[in-house]
């Protein structure tokens, strides 16, 4: 008991008067009141040149402290002292007031207090309640957020294992996409090596049957020259001769030599053999749009390559009108004679691709031009067809959409668009659930709807209301 009330006070004297604390770090003031180091510098932080003591509010012109290192002693002391089981007072913590048990849990200054603090006018009228029932109610609090941490707890592992998967998901996707396009490059890349190497190959076997020609005809020239020099030096003789008799003699042999000569040509290649020349025509094939022909015997390793579509008349709604080759589509404004065939449009101005598909990845395009309202996409095989329409995945159509010249949409979703799209590209791959919509003019990727297909998936288009001033073109699908 003794050494339980000595402890406690000296524990009083070594508390710092701002944290309520032993000190730490402890400074002495000039007028000697002791604080923390760091509650003297916080308590003046704010004061300027001029501060106070805290305790007695005397002033001083500068912040000055000394340290108080006896006082530090004896905090570390006193720290030992409460932090040693065998000198603390049996039977628990005790009023510092009333040197009593404490007992009670006063519910008003929510502080432990003895039973003779009950009584005192510091908690009159106060509730209170023993220190076990609120220990056990505290517990079952306590028991109850821990609970709720353990569920939390759960679910964040659970979420951080899904996280793990989703990473692990992503690098192997990563991974399998960056082998397809280097797959595919690289496809690309050998076939160029490959075209390029043949065209090379085929310019050089031109060139020397060329050059083997030229070298013939260079030797026959050089042959026919050097018989020319020579029949002209000997002509030259001939008229340089004086005695006529001679030269008439050389004369008259001379052209019984001509005559032999072109007697031997005739007879030799049927007439008189001309030079022939290497004619540019031969090389024809390796200048013009070499790249574009090229590119054009490309689509055999390119997939996919663009499909040329056709729309299916049977589908039509009675107020469209085809072009001649079924590639394009409007809304003529008036009602035609059609027969209502159950694949037809009723109530909504729409037609479907002929050809269908139900596997593998394809492409198309679709001009859509200065329209001011269209649909674009697939739907499902039997998705309904009569009365109204509403797109969106729920009813089995993926489409993207224009209304009012600028309102761009895909199902439920609004489009911002800096630019506005004159084709629109379609990439349906089926396998993989994918439908991706481009601006076919700089392929850039307008919306993505990712999904499980299950029926045959038709090319859709809605060329929207008629209107003579702004929607009256044609939705036209590129031929490829």
């Amino acid at each position: 008991m003794a050494v339980s009330k000595h402890i406690l006070t000296l524990t009083e004297d070594l508390t710092c008067s701002i944290c309520l604390s032993l000190f730490v770090e402890p400074v002495q003031l000039e007028c000697e009141h002791n604080f923390c180091k760091s509650c003297i510098q916080a308590c003046w932080e704010n004061q300027g040149e001029v501060v106070s003591c805290p305790e007695c509010r005397a002033v001083s012109q500068q912040k000055s402290y000394k340290k108080a290192r006896v006082l530090a002693n004896l905090c570390e002391k006193a720290r030992q002292l409460e932090l040693n089981p065998a000198l603390q007072q049996e039977g628990g913590p005790r009023c510092l007031e009333h040197d009593e048990k404490l007992k009670l849990f006063c519910q008003d200054d929510r502080a432990l207090i003895c039973v003779i603090c009950r009584d005192s006018p510091a908690h009159s009228g106060h509730s209170f309640l023993p220190v076990a029932d609120v220990a056990r109610e505290c517990k079952d609090q306590l028991k109850s957020a821990l609970d709720s941490m353990e569920a939390e707890k759960e679910s964040k592992s659970e979420l951080k294992e899904q996280q793990e998967r989703e990473f692990v998901e992503l690098e192997e996707f990563s991974t399998s996409l960056e082998k397809d396009i280097s797959a595919q490059f690289a496809r690309i890349h050998q076939y160029l090596e490959d075209k390029e190497k043949c065209l090379i190959e085929e310019l050089m076997r031109q060139k020397e049957e060329d050059l083997q020609l030229i070298v013939e005809n260079q030797s026959r020239t050089e042959m026919e020259l050097f018989s020319l020099e020579e029949n002209i030096f000997n002509l030259t003789e001939i008229i340089q001769q004086q005695d006529n008799i001679y030269f008439l003699k050389e004369v008259q042999r001379l052209g019984e030599m001509c005559e032999d000569k072109e007697e031997e040509g005739r007879n030799e290649d049927g007439g008189y053999p001309e030079m022939q020349i290497s004619p540019r025509k031969n090389y024809t094939g390796f200048q013009g749009p070499l790249l574009f022909a090229v590119w054009k015997e490309m689509k055999q390793i390119i997939s996919p390559f663009p499909v040329s579509l056709t729309l299916d008349p049977n589908t039509a709604h009675h107020s469209l009108i085809l072009s001649e080759d079924l590639t394009g589509v409007r809304n003529s404004g008036r009602v035609l004679e059609l027969p209502d065939n159950p694949e037809r449009f009723d109530t909504t101005p729409c037609v479907l691709g002929l050809h269908g598909f139900n596997s593998g990845k394809h492409y198309w395009e679709v001009e859509v031009g200065d329209n001011t309202n269209w649909d674009v996409g697939v739907v499902r095989e039997f998705a309904n067809r009569k009365g109204c329409i509403i797109t969106g995945p729920e009813n089995g159509y993926w489409a993207v959409w224009l209304r009012n010249e600028n309102e761009y949409g895909a199902a439920n979703v609004s489009l911002c668009l800096s630019v506005k799209p004159r084709s629109i590209g379609v990439y349906l791959d089926y396998e993989g659930g994918l439908v991706t919509f481009y601006n076919a003019d700089d392929m850039s990727v307008l919306y993505t709807f990712t999904d499980t297909f299950t029926e045959k998936l038709f090319p859709y288009f809605y060329p929207g209301l008629h209107d003579v001033s702004k929607n009256d073109a044609l939705l036209k699908l590129c031929c490829f």
